[in-house]
């Protein structure tokens, strides 16, 4: 799909770094899309001075998802956007987080008036309308950047006494994102359960959320089929199953590699 870029704004320093915006929807923006939807900040911060800043930013665990940073975020901006973004590392206590981050007029211009990804706020995003109207490949690449972020894969013990039941879930405030993720899983096949303004709290305070789940083998195996992950805190979990028939819980990506490599027993874990 062509895009029409004629509303995108370039800075002096977009223009000095030779920034370049895509001109065609590829799978590959489509799957960056969906990161961006999942995890992704944007907005526009006018100063007085005239030197506004134009912040986009992702955040993720700094041990699970470290290597997505790195191996997949920093190289899409540099061949989408020829863009070099900036990765932070916090290691405080109780923190533990990488943050990805860059700064352009001409970026965040793109994402706002061309894709029509909301600037602020994502608690009413959905799902931008020139992938609803795209064909299932540009919306299964949307759905993979989605799932590397904000979905879940989990193996639960369900009827045994063993994590072996796969579940990929997925969670967000709004109601609009939630409508069109259900449409497009659904067009792809999945049995879906979900339900709406479920009520649940962060930090003590009431919170509502949308919620979808994926449940058992069949779904798992159409995921992969169909959609796939990028993510190697997921790509993990599914590996050590596949291996093992269990994965267990509250393990980190750094141990279920040392299980994949067999330099950890899986059987040395309470409650496999």
């Amino acid at each position: 799909m062509k895009l029409d870029t004629s509303k995108v704004e370039f800075s002096k320093t977009d223009v000095k770094n030779n920034l370049k915006i895509p001109s065609t929807l590829t799978p590959e923006l489509s799957y960056l899309i969906g990161i961006h939807v999942g995890d992704g900040t944007m907005n526009i911060y006018r100063r007085k001075d005239g030197f506004n800043g134009y912040p986009i930013g992702y955040s993720g665990h700094l041990i699970d998802e470290k290597e997505f940073h790195i191996r997949m975020i920093k190289p899409l901006f540099k061949k989408l956007f020829n863009k070099s973004i900036r990765i932070r590392f916090d290691r405080r206590k109780n923190h533990s987080c990488i943050n990805s981050y860059v700064n352009s007029k001409g970026i965040i211009t793109f994402f706002n008036r061309v894709i029509g990804l909301p600037l602020g706020s994502k608690r009413d995003i959905h799902i931008p309308e020139i992938i609803k109207q795209s064909s299932k490949k540009i919306k299964k690449e949307f759905i993979k950047g989605i799932g590397d972020t904000e979905f879940s894969l989990v193996f639960k013990k369900r009827y045994k006494n063993k994590h072996y039941y796969p579940v990929i879930s997925f969670s967000t405030q709004s109601k609009n994102l939630q409508k069109d993720i259900i449409e497009i899983l659904t067009e792809l096949g999945f049995n879906l359960w979900y339900i709406s303004e479920y009520p649940t709290s962060r930090n003590g305070k009431p919170l509502f959320t949308n919620q979808i789940n994926l449940n058992g083998v069949g779904n798992l195996n159409l995921w992969m089929k169909e959609i796939g992950f990028n993510s190697t805190k997921h790509l993990t979990k599914y590996n050590v199953w596949k291996k093992y028939g269990v994965c267990p819980s509250k393990t980190n990506i750094l141990q279920r590699q040392k299980i994949l490599k067999g330099e950890i027993d899986i059987n040395s874990f309470k409650g496999l």
